[in-house]
């Protein structure tokens, strides 16, 4: 399905808001992601569950659902804005599909550092996308971690940007994504993650981009041995919950969630981060080689996307750019 047709698809199922009549007693709440339990989003959303369990007294019970068991992230923010599904975590770059803004957040290397990211998605900036989320069905509970971004495949190691050329990438389903890896000199391939490891494993496709700790946790090692350390683009993953589910909560349950959304995005980004300090080093006793190429090369291959993005997000990359710590440009955030 094209991006645009995703638009499309998207605002002709939104459902009816009005609140879920209860029954008495424990309510379970469907939970959904498409990545591993055993990275720190996974980790971290079974213990978001076990807090709400206990700060609500078991009224509220979280089922949490893994490895896309509920469908790919666009299923499941369609899940959402329907009413079947009650919560998903999904990567900033899928809501891109539906609300053109947040394909900003994707522009290679707008975001360089830690720090710089935190100042944006746990400040203002992070506020405004979360509340955008309400022009589609939405309701947003809280933004946590996903990472750094790399390249992997099963051909070359990647030491400049020469040696990506031809190679076949599984990209999100974003046009800035696919744009990006296409100016690169890749074949861009957008494709659900849940569908990426069978098409690596079968050759149809090269190779693909992720942090780190979702490589290690979705076994791309075992398709994939060559891992270049560009770090091009910062993702992190949204929770949504369904309108109509939120409408149903009162004012102190909707409390307790919006905190313990809070507290828990806080603990991902630590365990996030000590995963990734821990985990190169893993893939590489896995069999991956590990580059560290020019990020320039990257960034020049680019100048002609970054022109016209300006003119479509240059407000929003502008306050992104304001909020660089000095030396990030000279930081190895690995």
């Amino acid at each position: 399905m094209t991006c645009a047709a995703l638009v499309c698809a998207a605002g002709s199922i939104w459902q009816d808001t009005k609140p879920i009549d209860w029954p008495e007693g424990t309510v379970t709440l469907r939970m959904a992601q498409t990545s591993s339990e055993t990275g720190a989003i996974g980790q971290e959303m079974n213990r978001f569950a076990d807090l709400i369990y206990e700060r609500t007294n078991g009224k509220y019970k979280i089922e949490v659902y893994h490895n896309g068991q509920l469908g790919a992230e666009i299923d499941t923010i369609e899940g959402c804005q329907m009413g079947s599904i009650d919560i998903s975590v999904v990567n900033q770059s899928t809501l891109g599909n539906f609300i053109p803004e947040f394909q900003a957040l994707d522009i290679p290397y707008l975001i360089t550092s830690y720090e710089q990211a935190d100042k944006v998605f746990m400040g203002e900036i992070g506020q405004e996308f979360l509340d955008k989320l309400s022009d589609v069905q939405l309701q947003g509970l809280g933004i946590w971690e996903s990472g750094f971004r790399n390249l992997t495949n099963s051909k070359v190691d990647v030491n400049s940007i020469d040696d990506v050329q031809g190679l076949k990438i599984r990209t999100m389903e974003n046009m800035i994504h696919i744009d990006f890896w296409r100016a690169m000199g890749t074949d861009a391939t957008p494709m659900a993650w849940s569908e990426a490891y069978t098409a690596m494993q079968q050759g149809a496709l090269d190779g693909q981009e992720n942090p780190c700790t979702v490589i290690l946790t979705n076994n791309v090692a075992q398709v994939n041995d060559h891992l270049a350390i560009t770090e091009h683009a910062y993702s992190t993953i949204f929770l949504i919950v369904s309108p109509r589910t939120w409408a149903s909560f009162d004012e102190e349950t909707k409390q307790i969630f919006t905190e313990t959304a809070m507290e828990c995005g806080i603990h991902e980004r630590e365990v996030n981060r000590q995963m990734d300090e821990e985990v190169i080093t893993e893939l590489q006793e896995q069999g991956m080689t590990v580059t560290y190429p020019d990020k320039q090369g990257f960034i020049d291959a680019g100048a002609d996307l970054y022109a016209e993005w300006e003119k479509q997000f240059g407000d929003v990359m502008s306050r992104i750019e304001a909020l660089a710590v000095e030396g990030d440009e000279d930081e190895n955030v690995s």
